[in-house]
C-alpha cells in the first residue's frame, strides 16, 4: 500500500466517523426542536450524508493534487536511483521546480554527475 494510499484512508475514515458524529449531533437537534424521531433519523441521515460529501469530496481532490505535483516527482527520483544502482549512471533525473523536491532532484544529479566522474576515474586508472 502506497503512502498516499495510506493517508487517504486515514482521512476517509476521519471523515466517515465525522459524518456518523455529525449525524447523531443534527439528529438530538431535531429531537430537542420537536420533530418526530422518525422524522428526525431521515432528516439527519440526509443531512449527514450531504454533509459528509462535502468534506469528501475536496479530500479526493487534495489526493489527486498530491499525487500529480508531489508523488509523481517521488516515483519518478526513485525510479532513476534503482537504475542507478543497478549501474546505469547515465539515467538523468529531470525535475525542474524551485520546491524542495525539486532541489533534492539538483542535489542527487550532482550526486550522480560526482559518481558518474569517479566511476570514470577508477575505471581509466
Amino acid at each position: 500500500m502506497t503512502l498516499l494510499n495510506k493517508v487517504s484512508l486515514i482521512v476517509l475514515g476521519g471523515a466517515v466517523v465525522g459524518a456518523v458524529f455529525t449525524i447523531l449531533a443534527l439528529y438530538v437537534v431535531l429531537v430537542m426542536a420537536g420533530v418526530p424521531p422518525d422524522e428526525a433519523t431521515g432528516r439527519a441521515l440526509f443531512y449527514g450524508a450531504i454533509i459528509g460529501l462535502s468534506f469528501l469530496i475536496p479530500v479526493y481532490m487534495i489526493r489527486v493534487m498530491v499525487d500529480k505535483f508531489i508523488l509523481s516527482k517521488v516515483r519518478h527520483m526513485t525510479e532513476v536511483i534503482t537504475r542507478i544502482t543497478n549501474g546505469e549512471v547515465d539515467a538523468k533525473v529531470e525535475i525542474e521546480s524551485d520546491d524542495e523536491i525539486g532541489k533534492m532532484a539538483e542535489a542527487f544529479e550532482r550526486m550522480r554527475r560526482s559518481l558518474k566522474l569517479l566511476m570514470s576515474k577508477a575505471g581509466g586508472t
